[in-house]
Order: C-alpha cells, then structure tokens, then sequence
C-alpha cells in the first residue's frame, strides 16, 4: 500500500495557527481609556521690525574728525548716540489655555532674529499684564546678545547675521500664565564696534526680531 506523506510546511500549519489563536486576546476588542497622548500648536507673537534710517536722518552732516566715526550712506555724523533702543508692545493673552491649564506640558518660545547692522545688538522679550506690569521675561539672565553682521574690508555688511533661539519657560512662568496680558519686544542697537574705526550704515539695513510660541499639552484619550 502506497503512503501519502504531506510536505513539512502543510504538516505545521496547524501548530502556527494554533500558536498564533492563543496569543490574540479576547477582549481586544476593548481599547484603554487612559491612554496620554501629547499634543503641540504654535502661537505667532508678532514681529519687531528696527531701522535707524529715521534716527540717522535727524542728525546733523559735519565733516570734521571725530574719535569715532560713524557714517550713514557715506556721510559723516558725529555727536550720535552711542547705542538706540526700541520697545515693541503686542497683545498677547493665554487665558485661551484656561480650560487646559493642568494639562500643559511645557512652553517654547523662539526668536528668529535677524541683524542687518555691521554692529551687535541686544533683545529681549518681557511679559506684562494688564496693567503693563513686567511679570517674567524670556532671558531670565538678562537680555541677549545678537551678533553682529559680516562685514567686507570697506566695513560693508556682507548679509545679515541670522539666529533662532529656543527658551523653554519655567514652571514659574507656566503658574503666572493667566496674568499676561502684553509682550513687549525690546531691542538694543549700537551705532559702533570697537574693531571698526569707521562703521557705515545703509539704507535697506534693518534689525529683525520674530517672536512665536510652542504650546505642548498633555492629553488623555479618556477625556477626550
């Protein structure tokens, strides 16, 4: 009598099918409740925008020499300021997280700055309420320094020095969130550089600071 043998593969399908029903759940079905997801949107803060073409215009052309000189499309301006400062002031309200306070995870704010001037400058970002009160800042060590432009041997800026920077906030800042109201922009020009005898500004030269916030909360499917 002739004997039918079965390939191997036929002969242990029945074992991986076994195998593989023993290891589905019954209630797979039934997906947890509690399962904590994270969440993150951005929020845009505003832009601050500086040039000095106004200032500079103001000032008078004299030319005599000077200790330190600073020029402005070519022509010489003594007696300037030595440094010029700007506030920018934007609404800026978190009550909006509210309902999501205890589910926030952290804050990110991040400046994308640009400087167009052959000299450094310095920025920094304060928090307000409503009655213009300063409740915390973005640099909690002061303000930052921002480079300043390449210039060329003429003392010509090549391009413009670019920088994003990301702060991560405090927990302190998180507990004070419902009081902010404003966010003033606040920016440092200097009009001169120590290795620059002469400095020389143009017209098309600005300062440029983009302000943005990184919101990431913490979710639970359960309550969703």
């Amino acid at each position: 009598m002739m004997k039918l043998f079965l390939p191997a593969t036929i002969k242990t399908w029945p074992c991986i099918l076994l195998l593989l029903t023993a290891c589905i759940d019954e209630d797979i079905t039934q997906v947890s409740e509690n399962i904590e997801i994270t969440s993150s949107y951005s929020i845009p803060g505003g832009p601050l925008t500086y040039n000095m073409n106004d200032y500079l215009d103001t000032l008078h052309a004299i030319h005599v020499p000077w200790s330190s000189f600073l020029y402005y499309n070519d022509i010489l301006y003594p007696n300037y300021l030595s440094y010029l400062t700007r506030d920018d002031i934007k609404g800026f309200d978190f009550s909006s997280l509210s309902e999501n306070l205890d589910r926030l995870e952290s804050i990110m704010f991040r400046l994308i700055i640009s400087n167009g001037y052959p000299t450094e400058a310095y920025a920094q970002v304060y928090f307000s309420d409503e009655g213009f009160v300063v409740i915390d800042s973005v640099f909690a060590g002061g303000p930052h320094r921002i480079q300043p432009a390449p210039v060329d041997d003429d003392g010509i800026v090549i391009a413009p020095y670019l920088e994003i920077v990301d702060v991560v906030m405090s927990p302190q800042f998180v507990d004070n969130l419902m009081l902010i109201r404003n966010i003033t922009i606040n920016s440092i020009i200097y009009t001169t550089r120590p290795d620059i005898q002469q400095v020389r500004f143009y017209t098309g030269q600005a300062f440029n600071v983009n302000v943005s916030a990184r919101i990431q909360l913490r979710l639970n499917t359960g309550d969703l």
